[in-house]
């Protein structure tokens, strides 16, 4: 075999092998992965979410934590990712490419507000006019565990609406 040969079939099975990475496009760290994005039901991203609060995993954009659900990375849009079942911790700007906009009225339990730079779990609307939102969110500083809270509108009003393709009713 010569050179030229084995620098291209190096080169070829490199280019195969980086799609099976599923590393995060910061490349800041890069968690277990799933064979493929599950559908998971409404009630289910409730159940996964709620298992992060239960065992107050830290923040920290630089670790993994695995339990039942997988192993994703312990920042905004891990969790968000988690909760989802996604192949892989994406990032708050990724998620849009599993995800479609709804409109702000219709969000239900397992969307999620996402804006460039956070995402959280949508849970339930905390006033009737649909203004205030309850969500649970993975936020630093680090070591600071998840959290379940109520956004004001104006806090709201700074993330787009996004619903998972995976996501089903629940029965």
């Amino acid at each position: 075999m010569t050179t030229r040969t084995l620098v291209a079939v190096l080169a070829c099975t490199a280019a195969l092998q980086a799609p099976l990475a599923h590393a995060d496009p910061e490349g800041s760290i890069a968690c277990g992965t799933t064979p493929e994005d599950r559908t998971t039901s409404r009630t289910e991203t409730q159940s996964r979410s709620q298992s992060w609060l239960d065992e107050r995993v830290p923040y920290n954009q630089n670790a993994c934590h695995s339990n039942a659900f997988g192993d994703y990375r312990t920042d905004c849009s891990g969790y968000v990712s988690m909760a989802w079942g996604l192949t892989h911790s994406r990032t708050s700007t990724t998620l849009r490419e599993v995800a479609t906009e709804v409109p702000r009225a219709d969000l239900r339990p397992g969307d999620a507000l996402a804006n460039a730079n956070h995402a959280a779990l949508f849970v339930r609307w905390a006033d009737e006019a649909k203004t205030e939102p309850v969500v649970r969110e993975q936020t630093g500083p680090d070591g600071q565990p998840p959290v379940e809270r109520k956004w004001t509108a104006d806090t709201a009003a700074a993330y787009t609406p996004l619903r998972y393709y995976k996501v089903v009713e629940d029965l």
